[in-house]
């Protein structure tokens, strides 16, 4: 009954994409495909998390996938707004690391200014939670916005300046505590975000679901999203119509910054610490997902959507290694063959298009 309700949508939405016979309804077709194929992969990994392991479905591991599944929400989606603007960021992993421990040291230096030293025993936190969120979400968005700035005002590539900028926060973050983790232990309410839970969801994953609504909303109701679309499908076409196309390209690495620092504030939550290498080799990670869910490398073409289901697919794909006891160099493994994977994919649809 399933398979033939998807192939009569499938149908009619291609059919009136051949009667319209432009590129826009043919690559809304793709994208209506593309979704429900990712929602089967969906169900048929989560049947077989069953299948292979009775641990699978506990509440437990449901909740820790739920946990890992929400930081590499994050990141996958501030990779996406940068990738339909037809750029790439590769800060995103060192951010998780660099936001949140420059953010610790200046919320240090600040208290100290009041007469309140925060940090004790060399490594514990014990007050400061407020200015610390703020400063962390505030470091995220500055930092993405000052690569936009270099990329679009010197037409620098941003491969070029994100990996820059990626080596030199992950030096920088050693300098502000010499190189040593802090504990977040003894700060009053610093697990909440990353240990609540509400009605037993967790807390963290709330805030995912109402982010990632509210982008998709700005991207197909608002300036924001055509605006967007538009800087990354054709960019000259975009000047002439009278589309700032840099302001925007600004906005989606200020935006990925942004949602980067949240995955900070999350990872360190969870975890109750702040470490210089948490989160290295993340933005791989978000970059591999954004392609899975048909998001174009060469801008102007995905959903945020698409990017939410391949989230779902490569969490799932993670917890159900981890509980067959796979080594790390799986997953390695996996996120090179689905890039490449997925890159063909999206040429071979390129090229169908011309």
């Amino acid at each position: 009954m399933f398979s033939n309700i998807w192939k009569l949508n499938a149908t009619r939405v291609y059919n009136a994409a051949a009667k319209r016979g432009d590129k826009v309804s043919v690559e809304r077709f793709r994208q209506f495909i593309l979704h429900h194929t990712l929602l089967i992969i969906v169900v048929l990994l989560f049947l077989s998390g069953c299948f292979l392991t009775d641990v699978f479905f506990t509440v437990r591991n449901l909740k820790n996938f739920l946990y890992s599944m929400t930081v590499f929400g994050f990141l996958s989606l501030g990779q996406s707004l940068v990738m339909l603007v037809s750029e790439l960021n590769l800060t995103q992993g060192s951010l998780i690391a660099f936001a949140p421990t420059f953010s610790m040291f200046l919320t240090h230096r600040i208290m100290l200014r009041f007469g309140n030293n925060i940090l004790v025993g060399g490594n514990q936190i014990v007050d400061g939670l407020l200015i610390y969120i703020v400063l962390t979400l505030l470091t995220g968005a500055v930092v993405g916005y000052l690569m936009g700035v270099v990329i679009v005002r010197f037409k620098v590539s941003s491969l070029v300046v994100t990996l820059g900028m990626m080596y030199a926060l992950g030096g920088l973050v050693y300098l502000f505590f010499s190189g040593y983790s802090l504990f977040l232990t003894r700060m009053p309410g610093a697990n909440w975000l990353g240990t609540t839970e509400w009605i037993g969801i967790p807390v963290s994953f709330i805030f995912l679901a109402v982010t990632s609504a509210l982008l998709m909303w700005l991207m197909k109701y608002t300036k924001l999203g055509r605006r967007i679309y538009a800087t990354g499908g054709n960019e000259r076409a975009a000047i002439y119509a009278g589309v700032n196309t840099k302001r925007w390209k600004i906005v989606a690495f200020t935006l990925s910054g942004f949602l980067a620092s949240i995955a900070g504030l999350i990872f360190s939550s969870r975890v109750e610490s702040i470490d210089p290498v948490q989160g290295t080799g993340l933005q791989l990670l978000a970059l591999a997902i954004a392609t899975v869910g048909g998001v174009s490398m060469e801008g102007g073409r995905g959903t945020l959507f698409g990017t939410l289901m391949a989230t779902v697919i490569v969490a799932l794909i993670f917890n159900v290694m981890s509980l067959l006891g796979l080594f790390a160099w799986y997953q390695n493994m996996f996120i090179g063959a689905i890039i490449i994977l997925a890159a063909v994919q999206q040429a071979y649809n390129r090229r169908s298009l011309v």
